[in-house]
């Protein structure tokens, strides 16, 4: 079940089975949303400030760009 646990600074928080996911506009042309597997430090880190949570988009961006397995 999905719990949004925070909205705020262009981003939601979202508790689904234990797990922390961000969710955010890609800022693309079309409104696109871009949801990311975040951890709970990280989520915490996002509700702080709108640069909190600027900076946990791009960990999240730079995790998957480099196709690191952070979570396992």
């Amino acid at each position: 079940m999905n719990e949004i646990i925070f909205t705020g600074f262009g981003v939601d928080i979202i508790k689904r089975d234990g797990e922390y996911f961000i969710r955010y506009d890609t800022g693309t042309i079309a409104m696109i949303e871009k949801e990311s597997k975040i951890t709970p430090e990280e989520a915490l880190k996002a509700q702080k400030s709108e640069n909190d949570a600027y900076e946990v988009i791009m960990a999240t961006q730079t995790r998957e760009r480099e196709n690191k397995h952070f979570f396992s």
